[in-house]
């Protein structure tokens, strides 16, 4: 299959932003939860009780919920990163070909920067 720099047409970039703009505000709602959660862990574990298990429980779910947030925000700043493209015209565009990435691979990650064959050789170094 060759793959074309054909543009996308308005109506579908118009679904991308919405798909983009309604997944960017869940995700900003997650990091808001996780963020109290892990507050909520760290005062639990900030010697409220003396127990160890207790408290390398809390720990554990601190953790957790910092690790989740942080990959949220990462997330979002990808959505954000996206949408720029969407407002400047390059979305769709392989960063490292040029190319268009192909529909299919949007449509599931509408935030992706790079066509599946770009990708692939990045993940195996060739």
């Amino acid at each position: 299959m060759t793959r074309q720099r054909r543009p996308l047409s308005a109506t579908r970039l118009r679904a991308f932003r919405e798909g983009l703009v309604a997944e960017r505000a869940q995700l900003a709602g997650h990091v808001v939860d996780l963020d109290a959660e892990a507050d909520v862990k760290n005062w639990r574990e900030s010697g409220f009780d003396d127990d160890p298990a207790d408290a390398g429980s809390a720990s554990f779910e601190r953790e957790t919920a910092q690790s989740l947030s942080l990959h949220a925000r990462n997330l979002l700043s990808q959505i954000d990163d996206a949408m720029r493209r969407l407002d400047d015209g390059s979305f769709g565009d392989c960063v490292t070909c040029g190319l268009r990435i192909e529909l299919e691979r949007l449509e599931a990650l509408p935030y992706t920067t790079q066509c599946m064959d770009c990708r692939r050789r990045a993940e195996t170094g060739r």
